[in-house]
C-alpha cells in the first residue's frame, strides 16, 4: 500500500495545506495506486498505516525551510530536524519526526517516508491560505500526484 498523508489544522490558515492538498487529491479522484489519509492534526495515527504491507507514504504539511513562501520541497525526514519542543508523544502533540521513531521502534521497520514541505506565509488562527499559496495550489496538487508516478492526471 502507498499513502499520501496529508496534515496540519485547517484553523492554522498556511497550516492548512497538508489538509487541504490531500483534500483536492481525493476529491477530483487522482488517488489512483494510493490511497489519501486525512490526518488532521493527529499525527500520531501515520502509526497505524506504517505496517509491513506499505511501500511508501508521502506526508503532505507546511514546513519552514528558509525557502520563499509558497516554494515547496521534496525532502526524506532525515534529512530535517524538528524545533518544536515538546513534552513527550501524544495526539495533542504532533511531531512528524517523533511519530516516525516511534513507529520504527515499534514494528522494527519503517517504509520509505518523503516530505513534501510548502513554505508557508504565515501560520494564524483563521481559515485560507494567504495568496502565495493559493496561487499555487495546483502545483503542490499536481508534486503530491506525481510523487506517485502518475504526472499525466495533472
Amino acid at each position: 500500500m502507498r499513502y499520501l498523508a496529508g496534515i496540519g489544522t485547517y484553523y492554522g490558515f498556511d497550516d492548512s495545506i497538508g489538509l487541504r492538498v490531500a483534500e483536492a487529491v481525493s476529491e477530483a479522484g487522482l488517488d489512483c495506486g494510493f490511497r489519501v489519509l486525512d490526518l488532521g492534526g493527529n499525527v500520531l495515527d501515520l502509526v497505524h498505516h506504517l505496517g509491513s504491507d506499505t511501500r511508501s507514504v508521502l506526508v503532505v504539511d507546511a514546513a519552514r525551510m528558509g525557502l520563499a513562501p509558497g516554494e515547496f520541497a521534496l525532502f526524506a525526514p532525515e534529512q530535517a530536524a524538528t524545533r518544536k519542543e515538546l513534552a513527550g508523544v501524544s495526539t495533542h502533540e504532533g511531531d512528524l519526526m517523533r511519530v516516525l521513531a516511534l513507529a520504527e521502534v515499534h514494528s522494527g521497520r519503517r517504509p520509505p517516508v518523503t516530505v513534501l514541505g510548502i513554505e508557508p506565509a504565515e501560520i494564524r488562527a483563521e481559515l485560507g491560505l494567504s495568496p502565495e499559496l493559493e496561487r499555487r495550489f495546483d502545483e503542490y496538487v499536481c508534486a503530491a500526484v506525481a510523487f506517485f508516478g502518475d504526472s499525466a492526471a495533472c
